[in-house]
């Protein structure tokens, strides 16, 4: 650095000149850096000192104890309210169950009498219910005490209808489930007609209901040894512009246990809201042939209505 009052050269960092002692212009320094250019050390600073952790105080016993108390509360209030869901949960089922169970129970061959003692349903000969007293030919008939709305119309949840034969024995037993239209009366919309096509002869009733992908709304046993469910649908044909409704029948053997045959009718609102209709209008027997040459065997459902004639629709026809 130069003096400005006698032109000395003076080492960087001085504040005077060293000949003449005139003050010199000194830049301004970091702060670290002292009048003589040399670097201060800092010195550091002591890291502060952490706080002990306080000593866990321990409870005491009447403490234990009052959290012991809490935490068994927890338990079983969340053990209750556990068993209390799984309750309803069973009741649901068992309510869902109700009527087909005492409906299946019922012995054929046997007076009402009998049937009433077994079951512990109660039996009379009419409803009070005038529109399911027209649903279907009856002896003796007993329906649920509680009740749904169907098409906005009040109906029990379910009926029992029992027929009997010279002898006042109870030949056939049909069982009506209104809870599965209860939502409407053309049941549960399918995207496509069910036909024969969707059921294969000897299927088991559970696979039938896996495959349908619908529950039975109509249940009807004989002294036959035969079963026939029933289904309401519905789908939207796209041709016609309008919803056609079927009931779909399938007629099991209790003894083999399988699918025997394959029956369907479309049905109206002008005709029916509840019942099962006139499941003979059309008729998928299924016919088990041998091939001679190699012994297997194959199953043809073949298509005939009433008059034994081919159907010339796999439609069906209005009730």
């Amino acid at each position: 650095m130069k003096c400005r009052k006698c032109g000395t050269e003076c080492p960087d960092g001085n504040v005077f000149c060293e000949a003449c002692g005139a003050e010199l212009d000194t830049p301004v320094l970091p702060e670290n850096i002292d009048s003589k250019g040399r670097v201060r050390k800092e010195k550091k600073r002591p890291a502060p000192k952490q706080k002990a952790a306080a000593p866990k105080k321990e409870k005491s016993p009447a403490e234990r104890e009052a959290l012991a108390k809490k935490i068994k509360g927890a338990v079983i209030v969340i053990a209750a309210i556990a068993v209390i869901a799984l309750i309803m949960f069973l009741l649901s089922l068992l309510g869902s169950n109700q009527g087909f169970s005492e409906a299946q129970s019922i012995p054929l061959g046997r007076n009402v009498e009998y049937a009433s003692s077994e079951t512990g349903l109660t039996f009379t000969q009419k409803s009070s219910s005038g529109l399911i007293n027209n649903m279907s030919d009856f002896d003796y008939i007993c329906v649920s005490d509680k009740t749904i709305k169907v098409n906005g119309s009040e109906q029990p949840q379910w009926a029992i209808m029992l027929t009997l034969d010279e002898a006042d024995r109870i030949s056939t037993v049909e069982y009506y489930d209104f809870r599965q239209i209860k939502s409407n009366w053309k049941g549960q919309m399918t995207a496509e007609m069910l036909t024969k096509d969707n059921l294969e002869f000897g299927m088991s009733i559970r696979n039938v209901n896996k495959t349908l992908g619908l529950k039975p709304y109509y249940v009807k046993r004989t002294v036959s040894n035969d079963s026939i469910y029933g289904y309401r649908y519905y789908f939207h044909d796209s041709r016609s512009g309008y919803d056609r409704v079927f009931n779909y029948y399938v007629e099991f053997s209790d003894i083999e246990l399988a699918v025997r045959n394959v029956r369907y009718n479309e049905i109206n609102y002008a005709r029916t809201i509840l019942g099962a209709g006139d499941i003979n209008a059309y008729t998928i027997r299924a016919e088990i042939t041998e091939e001679e040459e190699d012994g297997e065997k194959s199953v043809d459902f073949s298509e005939e209505s009433d008059d034994g004639e081919d159907s010339d629709s796999g439609d069906g026809e209005d009730e």
